[in-house]
């Protein structure tokens, strides 16, 4: 089976064929018997490293009856999710096409699942496939079908990176830990003071091997055994070390990212914005998207003309990241300079001149401060 990295979107079928003045013909079927009934090849899987290429489970499901006569044709999607937390941890829908069955091998399977639990915790996951009855002229109801099983994974990354540093001055050396922002993810980060020192990585606090050293440049080597190339940091001060052991990346990047009045908290506010003036909204907070890059925040939302500017906080007395200067278009000016206390320069703020939705982002890496803001559908 492909990559599952295909999003098949279930309602985004409407009517082609409408008069002037008309609305749209619906066929509508508001409680949809389940036609499919889909089936899993076994209700328990033990997922294993070794048979990675290899079959874990095959869901199988009858045909769709469809309730008009003519149709153009049938296809289906499938999708996990996790029962008990079926909100925060599931899959996109996968498209299957006109064929009523798939199979997930062992290493899709703990991919899914790694990104819900630690490796080696049962976790009960549903498989919900829906039917669509494609038709130009009128919307048919798509039907669902679902089944429970139960995985169990194993370990598809370490759940920690342990950071072995050495003073150059004084030779001392001490070991920091690294976690994962997204379970599963292999982006692991630790935000620490450092001096001038070299470092390399292992997955263990206390052995040093197996380990991750300096290929060229920010590229990692892994090492089982034999020698290890350290990296070099000539910097001083705190420091986020972001390590990417998936292997399109393998790299490690040191940044000096902003560090916030509390910890990643930053909310939008203003008239220019669906918020409002309210500055400890939970509808404005800012979003860490990638864990790659845990310096660049982003809120996407409804714009209009008006003002906005961005807290560190929840309320008026905290400080905010003003605009560079007063009546600052953000969709022109991409200047962003440091979080302030309003006396301490004004109440600048940004002004939005151009409605609808986008996404307004602040990279919030201190060697290179700056915003954008682009348009979304």
């Amino acid at each position: 089976m492909k990559t599952i990295n295909k999003i098949f979107g279930l309602l985004s079928i409407l009517l082609a064929f409408t008069a002037c003045n008309e609305d749209p013909t619906y066929f509508q079927l508001p409680n949809q018997p389940d036609d499919m009934h889909i089936q899993a090849s076994v209700s328990e899987v033990v997922l294993n490293k070794g048979q990675e290429g290899q079959p874990a489970i095959t869901f199988k499901w009858d045909e769709v009856k469809s309730p008009i006569k003519d149709y153009d044709s049938i296809t289906y999607s499938i999708r996990l999710y996790a029962t008990e937390s079926k909100s925060d941890n599931h899959t996109e829908f996968i498209s299957i096409g006109k064929k009523r069955e798939v199979t997930f091998t062992h290493k899709e399977l703990n991919d899914i699942i790694a990104r819900w639990v630690p490796a080696g915790t049962k976790v009960s996951v549903t498989a919900e496939v829906v039917g669509l009855i494609n038709n130009e002229i009128k919307y048919i109801k798509p039907e669902s079908s679902m089944v429970e099983f139960s995985v169990t994974g194993y370990e598809k990354t370490p759940m920690y990176l342990y950071a072995h540093l050495k003073d150059d001055a004084t030779g001392a050396e001490r070991v920091e830990r690294l976690s994962q922002r997204q379970l599963g993810s292999g982006i692991y980060e630790g935000t620490f003071p450092v001096t001038p020192c070299s470092y390399y990585f292992t997955t263990s606090p206390t052995s040093d091997r197996p380990a991750y050293g300096q290929d060229s440049g920010e590229k990692l080597k892994f090492v089982n055994e034999g020698n290890v190339s350290n990296f070099a940091n000539t910097a001083s001060g705190t420091r986020t070390f972001i390590v990417d052991i998936n292997d399109e990346f393998m790299d490690c990047r040191v940044v000096n990212i902003v560090q916030l009045p509390t910890r990643e908290t930053i909310r939008i506010v203003g008239d220019g914005c669906s918020i409002g003036w309210d500055p400890g909204s939970s509808e404005g907070l800012f979003k860490i998207e990638n864990p790659r890059y845990p310096y660049i925040y982003s809120w996407t939302g409804e714009f209009k003309n008006g003002e906005i500017k961005v807290n560190t906080g929840t309320n008026w007395g905290d400080q905010f990241f003003f605009a560079p200067e007063s009546n600052a278009d953000p969709a022109v000016n991409h200047q962003l300079n440091m979080f302030r206390y309003e006396g301490a320069g004004g109440d600048v703020k940004w002004k939005v001149t151009t409605p609808g939705r986008f996404k307004f982002t602040l990279c919030l890496d201190a060697d290179n401060l700056h915003t954008s803001f682009e348009p979304v559908q």
